[in-house]
């Protein structure tokens, strides 16, 4: 039984779990899926749940954060029950041992789980060597970390995401009409922010290297989950952490989608450099209708350090050019970097105000576990290392930002706090009058009460009551 621990705030579709569940059984392994995202968990509900599967394995998803918490009262319940306990996720990739400590957790999958995850089944069932990328508790009771293993998916090669086994598909879709489905359409990422998980060591032997969907498959799938669905679905999500990168994978992306004659609306993101000025007329007759753009830094001093320099000039191009077919442009932003100074916090708000988006998204560096920052502030002494799994709920939650730079940490809140106010309000209302422009009316009210802002403040007060 593969279990989503989510968050109670909202449903959210459990991409990974679909993709391993169509695999399994594909091999003809017995699986079920239980998404206890938007759901407020207990212990009764968990036994009541494993008691009618009845799996001998219980394999979790969970990201680090709220998750955590969950995901440990279903693998205590779980445990009780006598089953086997498997985790797996960006969570368990970074702290794959401390994970394992804990005592109701048998094994863990390190990294990208399609190929591995069959192989850990069998040896858990006593068929088979352990296999490479995962880690298990061997007889003794000691953790044992397997090495990486140099099979990794074929993303178009793998069957079609299980969404058939889901219990209620409409609720990941809460509108009437234009309702949007996310597309997990890349693996890794081609960048080594500090700030970022896909900077870790193991994130990048263990997780495989950077690959995309075609537009094709990604087409395959839309079609496939919107014939499952009774809501009325004509948008996607196509979701990961980066998915234009170079000139040829988006200019034929762009015209596969125009070439095969279906109607959708989309989102994406990309870098700078991954959107080609002459590239921007066909993304955008595509159906490419909101992008997000990892700018990071108006300090050319902190774009060296990330390791992806942009030039600022040709962003604005890109900003100016993309909101002239009407998309919506998010450009993204962090302060706090390791030795940033005042005067480069400026550099980053002065460049905001020079670029046309309808989004600022101005981000406060909050501590994960495994990416290079995170190593910058246990070297600083400013944060303690988390001693045991459950020690790691917290992390990424509103509030729990950590200051790097040498700047008065209250002087900089203070600033990104009121930065954020105005930026958000403005996004807020530029998000309104698209809502608005392309008829989604039922977004347009909704998204007054349920938007990032409050999203978060939700998620800060779960974490607070943990």
């Amino acid at each position: 039984m593969l279990i989503a621990a989510g968050t109670e705030i909202m449903p959210h579709p459990p991409l990974g779990l679909l993709s391993i569940a169509a695999v399994l059984r594909e091999k003809k392994y017995e699986v079920s899926i239980k998404d206890y995202s938007g759901i407020k968990l207990s212990e009764e509900i968990i036994t009541q749940d494993l008691e009618k599967a009845n799996p001998d394995i219980v394999a979790i998803s969970a990201l680090t954060g709220p998750y955590i918490t969950r995901g440990i009262l279903i693998s205590n319940v779980a445990k009780k029950l006598g089953k086997k306990v498997v985790w797996g996720g960006p969570h368990v990739t970074i702290l794959p041992k401390l994970t394992l400590e804990h005592p109701a957790i048998d094994a863990v999958v390190i990294g990208e789980a399609e190929i591995a995850f069959p192989k850990l089944v069998d040896f858990l069932r006593g068929k088979a060597p352990c296999p490479d990328g995962v880690g298990v508790k061997n007889a003794e009771g000691n953790i044992v970390l397997a090495p990486p293993s140099h099979e990794f998916a074929n993303l178009d090669a793998l069957p079609l995401p299980a969404w058939d086994m889901l219990e209620n598909i409409d609720r990941y879709f809460p509108y009437k009409k234009h309702n949007s489905v996310i597309i997990a359409a890349t693996r890794g990422c081609m960048y080594k922010c500090g700030f970022c998980h896909n900077a870790n060591k193991d994130v990048r032997e263990y997780g495989g290297p950077y690959r995309n969907l075609s537009a094709p498959r990604v087409l395959k799938e839309f079609e496939f989950i919107r014939s499952l669905a009774s809501k009325h679905i004509d948008r996607m999500d196509i979701g990961g952490d980066l998915l234009f990168s170079h000139e040829p994978y988006v200019k034929k992306f762009a015209q596969d989608i125009i070439d095969c004659g279906i109607k959708v609306k989309w989102t994406a993101a990309s870098t700078v450099v991954g959107l080609p000025e002459q590239q921007i007329d066909a993304v955008a007759k595509a159906g490419c209708e909101s992008i997000t753009i990892g700018i990071e830094s108006g300090s050319p001093r902190i774009q060296q350090i990330l390791g992806k320099p942009i030039d600022f000039e040709k962003a604005r191009r890109v900003t100016k050019k993309m909101r002239s077919h009407g998309v919506l442009v998010t450009c993204t932003y962090m302060i706090g970097h390791p030795t940033e100074t005042w005067e480069e916090v400026q550099m980053t708000l002065n460049y905001m105000k020079t670029i046309p988006s309808d989004q600022n998204l101005l981000q406060f560096y909050r501590p994960f576990p495994g990416t290079p920052y995170y190593d910058v502030l246990i070297r600083q002494n400013k944060i303690t290392p988390p001693e045991k799994l459950e020690d790691c709920a917290t992390f990424g939650v509103l509030g729990y930002e950590v200051n790097m730079t040498e700047i008065p940490t209250k002087k900089l809140l203070a600033l990104y706090y009121r930065i954020n106010l105005y930026e958000q309000i403005k996004y807020l209302l530029n998000l309104e009058r698209f809502y608005f422009r392309n008829g989604m009316y039922e977004h347009f009210s909704e998204t007054i009460a349920n938007n990032r802002f409050t999203y978060k403040l939700k998620e800060f007060i779960i974490s607070k009551k943990m």
